[in-house]
């Protein structure tokens, strides 16, 4: 009878230790999908600044040769400083001149970031092709 109460307990001890360890995967699993979803946020918060930054841009109807004036002998040329969208998210666009693009063509970078007080956690960059007066 004593053999039996000693098995229970046993399987019981087993029974328990195994449902402790699939809570704490469970937790484990849980809590890095809250990351990565986290993740996932940010980035998309930095892509969509970029867009914003390429659609200011378009709104400002810069052409090429203004642009190029304004560059002097500079490949490259900030457009707009870090512009701030929320506390969190900003942009800043740049054009860029290459002795590969043809004639009257350049190149618009747009960055997005998402920040966290002075530090970047996320950023992304969005570049387009412009021809002449776009």
């Amino acid at each position: 009878m004593s053999n039996r109460r000693g098995m229970t307990l046993l399987v019981v001890l087993m029974m328990s230790a195994l449902i402790g360890i699939s809570a704490m995967l469970l937790y484990s699993t849980t809590n890095m999908e809250t990351m990565i979803a986290g993740n996932i946020r940010r980035i998309n918060q930095a892509k969509i600044s970029a867009a914003s930054g390429l659609n200011h841009f378009t709104a400002l109807r810069l052409d090429y040769n203004t642009l190029r004036q304004r560059a002097g002998v500079v490949q490259t040329l900030q457009i707009l400083p870090r512009t701030p969208l929320s506390p969190k998210t900003s942009y800043e666009v740049k054009v860029l001149f290459s002795p590969v693009l043809s004639e009257g063509q350049y190149v618009v970078e747009s960055i997005g970031y998402y920040t966290k007080g002075d530090k970047v956690l996320s950023s992304h960059s969005i570049k387009a092709l412009f021809q002449g007066g776009q």
